[in-house]
């Protein structure tokens, strides 16, 4: 799970509106990383926040499209 990139998730979710696609070749724990450093130069913290709630649950996130 912590090494799922966000390229690999379904292109349904890529397409979201705000979807930040910078951040395709990314992984969970880079993400989780760049969080707790406060790293961000690739994208807001809501942005963050929001893949590395994709990336736990994205069945989840599925069901709502």
């Amino acid at each position: 799970m912590l090494n799922t990139r966000v390229g690999q998730l379904p292109a349904t979710l890529q397409r979201a509106r705000d979807f930040p696609s910078q951040l395709k070749d990314y992984t969970l724990f880079e993400f989780k990383q760049m969080l707790e450093r406060e790293d961000f130069s690739l994208a807001t913290k809501a942005q963050l926040n929001s893949v590395v709630k994709i990336l736990q649950n994205p069945k989840r996130l599925m069901e709502k499209l």
